[in-house]
């Protein structure tokens, strides 16, 4: 190895050159190393306890509408004591599975900590969401350590503690975070994800539908900003979708136009999205 460092400090690691490993001197852990760097102490300690509300959720709540059965079957398959507990919540795109983790994630914050969001669409997006973590639980770990190491570390804290909840986001394929699911034997996951298979053995499902029209309606008023005639003809034209339902609503209220003449449009443009519409709205 060229080059020189120098440790110093309780369980201290120097690196300098090209090595790939660095042990302390009792072998109790290891750490990737890609560059030369000199590891603080207390980057080799895991740390006890996450810091005190360590949250991080995304803002999707604020016009969340029904699904009070999904909400309370999460409420009594989380409800469990030992043991890691996983939820799958699967549907189409746009059928607001997102939006639903994020509602039930954000009135359990005061019971889990963290409470953890990683979009994890891919085994590299997992990867960065789980890093980022390593680092909110211990901000020494920023420069010191390689996206995977820091990976490795967030893992290792969330096997060896319990009271913690991760919401897993989009997950594509249940391969991709079943090695994560293994590891970890004491906290909670849920999923949301578009695959209604290949969950067997690792994670209970849970299918989300669309909305019933009622719902569909008031979301579509509470965007639009007050009632309007044809709301329930649009919004079963459209499915009852949550996310065609925004987006019309939103559209409807933009350009100042009423969901009969959003139904005319989509008429004559059944493929189109809320921006394509607009350019026939003069029509």
């Amino acid at each position: 190895m060229s080059g020189a460092a120098e440790a110093s400090g309780a369980r201290a690691v120097a690196a300098a050159g090209g090595i790939r490993q660095a042990l302390t001197g009792d072998g109790a852990v290891a750490h990737y190393v890609e560059t030369s760097l000199t590891l603080p102490p207390e980057a080799l300690e895991l740390p006890p306890h996450a810091p005190p509300h360590l949250v991080n959720l995304p803002e999707r709540t604020g016009l969340f509408i029904g699904r009070e059965p999904e909400l309370a079957r999460l409420d009594v398959s989380f409800e469990g004591t030992g043991g890691v507990v996983v939820q799958a919540v699967h549907g189409l795109g746009g059928i607001g599975k997102s939006t639903l983790a994020a509602k039930w994630a954000a009135g359990r914050t005061g019971a889990y900590n963290p409470v953890w969001w990683i979009t994890a669409e891919t085994p590299d997006d997992l990867e960065a969401g789980l890093a980022d973590l390593a680092v909110a639980l211990q901000p020494a770990l920023r420069d010191v350590l390689s996206q995977q190491a820091r990976s490795e570390r967030a893992v290792q804290w969330l096997a060896e503690h319990e009271g913690w909840l991760l919401v897993l986001d989009n997950v594509a394929d249940p391969a991709d975070v079943r090695q994560l699911l293994g590891r970890t034997t004491g906290g909670r996951f849920l999923i949301t994800t578009r695959r209604a298979s290949g969950w067997h053995g690792i994670a209970e499902p849970l299918s989300l539908d669309v909305l019933e029209l009622p719902q569909a309606v008031e979301l579509f008023e509470r965007i639009h900003g007050g009632t309007a005639d044809a709301v329930e003809e649009l919004c079963g034209e459209l499915g009852c979708l949550p996310l065609a339902v925004e987006q019309a609503a939103a559209y409807c209220a933009e350009a100042r136009i009423t969901p009969g003449r959003y139904r005319e449009l989509l008429a004559l443009h059944p493929r189109a999205g809320p921006r394509e519409l607009g350019r026939g709205r003069g029509r």
